[in-house]
């Protein structure tokens, strides 16, 4: 009995969970070892947003993205003309609709097949895929170096949990960065 309430329990949390996709591209021409300190792009490091994006979410992407930073062994630096590199990050969301169909036969078959019917079950399931991107421009050669982004089907308990989302994100996208 308890084997079979363990496998359901572990069914249902792994239908329910979507996981945040990672993807990352870099300048393979860049000497990330000679980056140690960085800035923000501008006073406004959030590049562009949906509408209806929280205007507490740049707060919380700056203070997650400085603290792994921090963790990596980057210094951050008020002048953007003494930084190393600098650091910009976009927020995106788009609305989806995904559409299944599954056939199910019902009926008699004969032996050429003839009389078989089929039913059609159809599912539509609209959400919500978040996107958060980073990106690193070299502060001396003043082009993009590294871009980093996460990509999520949102819930409403992600939307609850906006700042927990948000942390994990950003350390699953700097994880790759510097690249190796």
């Amino acid at each position: 009995m308890r084997y079979l309430t363990a496998l359901a329990l572990i069914g249902s949390i792994i239908s329910g969970c979507d996981s945040v996709q990672i993807r990352s591209d870099y300048d393979p021409e860049a000497d990330f070892g000679a980056y140690q300190t960085y800035a923000w792009i501008s006073e406004q490091p959030l590049l562009s947003a949906p509408a209806e994006a929280s205007p507490l979410a740049s707060g919380r992407i700056q203070r997650a993205v400085a603290k792994a930073l921090a963790a990596k062994g980057f210094g951050s630096v008020s002048d953007v003309g003494s930084a190393d590199f600098l650091v910009g990050f976009t927020l995106g969301a788009r609305d989806k609709v995904r559409v299944d169909t599954n056939r199910y036969p019902v009926g008699f078959r004969g032996p050429y097949r003839w009389g078989l019917a089929y039913y059609q079950d159809v599912d539509v399931r609209q959400y919500t895929q978040g996107r958060l991107a980073i990106d690193v421009f070299d502060a001396k050669l003043q082009r993009p170096v590294w871009h980093g982004y996460a990509t999520k089907n949102l819930s409403s308990g992600d939307r609850k949990n906006a700042e927990k989302l948000i942390g994990e994100a950003v350390a699953a996208i700097l994880a790759e960065f510097p690249p190796r």
